[in-house]
């Protein structure tokens, strides 16, 4: 069966939970996913004036429905046309410490060396199973809006992941590795 198939399944037996409450700012994130070497992986940007410095593109929305946004932000954010990527599905809704009600959209996108992306930064790839063996796990405090709030640091090569971007790519490996999901769709390989 085709690794579509296999994680737009496993994410249709997942129920959109809320998870901020009603209020807030509901913010879409799209995460991408691509096959390279029989193995599951992502795209990341790397923004280093902003705090957490890898991310996925992200923005706020209005209503019910964040797939219009998702199409506008593969464009913008990945430069990859919006007409190939494929919509795979949601994770459950994320809350943040400063109110926002978080909506990760899963989609699959060409492999970067066929996407023909014309952003001025590539995006940084980064395989699925690097978050299982993470080089170093820190707890770091920082400062939003005021709070001190801990987070997990997971350093991956030279790269240091946290936050919302590190929060949902979690999520998703739970969820793709869920037993009552069938027989689980391995991260590590897709062999």
């Amino acid at each position: 069966m085709s690794w579509i198939l296999e994680v737009r399944g496993v994410l249709e037996q997942s129920k959109r939970l809320p998870d901020a409450g009603e209020s807030g700012t509901q913010v879409v994130l799209v995460l991408p996913l691509y096959v390279e070497a029989a193995e599951l992986w992502t795209l990341l940007r790397e923004e280093p004036d902003d705090s957490p410095p890898l991310s996925f593109p992200a923005t706020p929305f209005e209503g019910d429905d964040p797939w219009p946004t998702v199409a506008r932000l593969v464009n913008t954010g990945l430069g990859v046309e919006p007409s190939r990527v494929l919509r795979l599905g949601e994770l459950d809704e994320l809350g943040g410490p400063g109110g926002f009600r978080l909506r990760a959209c899963v989609v699959a996108v060409p492999s970067p060396e066929e996407d023909g992306s014309n952003v001025d930064a590539p995006p940084l790839r980064l395989p699925l199973s690097a978050l299982k063996h993470p080089r170093l796990i820190e707890e770091r405090t920082f400062e939003i809006e005021g709070q001190s709030v801990p987070f997990a640091v997971y350093h991956v090569g030279r790269h240091r992941l946290w936050g919302p971007p590190l929060d949902v790519l979690l999520r998703l490996i739970e969820r793709l590795e869920r037993p009552e999901s069938g027989p689980g769709l391995p991260v590590d390989s897709l062999n």
